[in-house]
């Protein structure tokens, strides 16, 4: 048979108390430090979570205003060239316009300067050509004779053309 000492059965009861109190006294703490260490972490992962999802959001953000200026560039781009071209093409216009009158103006002058040319020249022809009749006739006839005669030749000159 087995014998029971009493040894045995105060070993088994100061184990017992023994179990009790570090159930008290260890264990509980010790498992409440766990959960408080176990909530935290996961407290720090729904945490970092909600800083992933933001950090998300603000990157969408930033794409979309990043986009929205890009379009806003292009179209202050486009819209400069825009300016530009009118501004090319009235500065062009201007300019024909300029040469035109400037073409006009120098056409008007010569044509002037022709008319006076022709005049001076037909003015001293005519001079020539009294001189050339007063000595081929020996005298000199009335200032209208004279002018009826030039006439007469300038008539005859510009048939000839």
């Amino acid at each position: 048979m087995i014998h029971i000492d009493s040894n045995i059965i105060w070993t088994v009861v100061n184990l017992l108390i023994l179990f009790v109190l570090l159930r008290i006294f260890l264990f509980k703490p010790v498992l409440g430090m766990i959960e408080k260490r176990r909530n935290m972490i996961q407290s720090s992962l729904d945490e970092a979570d909600q800083k992933n999802a933001d950090a998300a959001n603000l990157k969408q953000q930033y794409e979309s205003s990043l986009k929205d200026a890009k379009q806003e560039s292009f179209q202050i781009v486009s819209e400069a060239k825009g300016r530009a071209q009118a501004q090319y093409d009235q500065i062009i216009d201007k300019a024909n316009e300029d040469a035109s009158q400037i073409i006009k103006q120098a056409n008007a002058t010569a044509e002037a300067d022709r008319e006076k040319i022709l005049k001076d020249a037909r003015a001293e022809l005519a001079d020539v050509a009294l001189a050339a009749a007063s000595k081929l006739l020996g005298t000199t006839v009335d200032a209208e004779t004279n002018k009826a005669m030039l006439d007469a030749f300038l008539a005859e000159a510009g048939d000839v053309k």
